[in-house]
């Protein structure tokens, strides 16, 4: 009997989403990040002369992750043009189906990164960054949008040391798509205790989580 390579369907969807990326136009593509329902890849588009960060839904594509997704892409779209969000450059789907942002890249990566290499910000850097992320919180509270998900490893830092916040994968927009109940998303140590709770998201779900 043929011996089985248990890596070979964690290998296997992978290649098919960089073939598919490829057909896209997204060239040399290589993970940078993985989420619960998400992959990141840094490809060149060699049309522009660029590096961009693609972000792919690779979880299975039932109604719920497909939704997430696209509630992502509507609230990163809502606020793209924000100096401190991400800005989405443009929005597709794969030949499989797969929808895909495609944002800048930035060398930097994360804060969280910068602080696991280079250790803690200094006070008046932790000083300057909190208050340009509390800028972009006040932008998306401002169209009722709620991140939920203020981390470190969510805001990305450019090659101007300026920091934009990401990943909005989890954001709640008033009137928009709802989990399950009794469905927890987001990060344990960041997150508010009123969405432990399981209760609705307000303005103060990130500020909590911008003073942890």
């Amino acid at each position: 009997m043929a011996e089985v390579d248990p890596l070979a369907t964690q290998r296997g969807p992978a290649v098919d989403i960089v073939a598919e990326l490829n057909a896209e136009g997204f060239c040399d593509a290589h993970e940078i990040a993985r989420g619960g329902f998400g992959v990141v890849y840094r490809c060149e588009q060699k049309p522009l002369e660029r590096t961009v960060a693609v972000k792919v839904l690779t979880a299975d594509l039932d109604d719920e992750n497909f939704e997430r997704f696209i509630e992502e892409q509507h609230a990163m779209g809502r606020l793209s043009g924000h100096p401190n969000i991400v800005t989405i450059l443009h929005a597709g789907a794969t030949g499989s189906g797969r929808p895909y942002l495609v944002m800048p890249y930035h060398r930097q990566e994360s804060l969280e990164t910068h602080i696991r290499q280079h250790g803690p910000v200094s006070w008046g850097d932790a000083l300057r960054l909190g208050v340009k992320i509390a800028g972009a919180l006040a932008a998306a509270h401002r169209i009722d949008i709620f991140h939920r998900d203020v981390k470190p490893g969510n805001i990305l830092l450019t090659e101007y040391g300026e920091p934009e916040l990401t990943d909005f994968g989890i954001a709640r927009i008033t009137g928009g798509f709802t989990t399950a109940a009794g469905v927890v998303l987001g990060s344990p140590a960041f997150t508010a205790p009123e969405v432990l709770r399981g209760q609705p998201a307000t303005e103060p779900v990130d500020t909590t989580s911008q003073r942890r």
